[in-house]
């Protein structure tokens, strides 16, 4: 298992920036990273990725403190493994009640110009192509720890971990709705 922690940043080849201590403020710490553990195992001819992030606080689960959550970027922003909460927004046919909490692999692009301020977008057309994006992987959120187990490593392009971030989403959601836009500001990065 491979540990990471505030004292150990691991570098990041898309060079985030984050936002400052105001937001951390905000959240109340749940999105301030306190150790990460990366493990990968190898079962058969399948690589396996599990993750554990502890945080400074207690991760809300009554889905209502708005849409957030906690990414494992790989391969510069693309095949990006999430486990986030955003209700309304329901693009997942597994979220837990009452929480919304789920997870996707998504691709991330720069941002356009509805998301103004932000680090990244998320690139709807192409997360919705991935065979992955509605994946059932197993997480648990406990206190201040969130886990995801038994992600094949294939669903993630088979790329490295570069670093864990916390994150809020700005959804533009269109007459209807539905998203048009997702804006992804990093709050804290491993």
């Amino acid at each position: 298992m491979k540990s990471i922690s505030k004292t150990s940043l691991l570098a990041s080849a898309i060079g985030l920036t984050l936002a400052g201590g105001v937001a951390l403020a905000e959240t109340g710490g749940y999105l301030s990273l306190k150790e990460v553990e990366v493990e990968w195992e190898a079962k058969a001819d399948k690589k396996l990725l599990e993750v554990e992030i502890k945080t400074d606080k207690d991760i809300p689960m009554d889905g209502k403190s708005g849409a957030f959550g906690y990414a494992v970027l790989t391969d510069g922003g693309n095949n990006v493994l999430v486990l986030t909460t955003h209700l309304p927004i329901d693009d997942s046919s597994h979220e837990a009640t009452p929480s919304g909490f789920h997870t996707h692999v998504l691709d991330l692009k720069n941002p356009t110009e509805a998301c103004p301020g932000a680090n990244f977008e998320v690139d709807l057309e192409n997360s919705g192509k991935n065979t992955a994006f509605d994946a059932d992987y197993k997480w648990k959120i406990d206190n201040n720890k969130a886990s995801i187990e038994k992600v094949p490593v294939s669903d993630l392009g088979d790329a490295g971990v570069e670093s864990v971030v916390s994150f809020t989403l700005k959804p533009i959601l269109d007459a209807n709705k539905k998203a048009t836009n997702l804006c992804v500001s990093v709050v804290d990065k491993i």
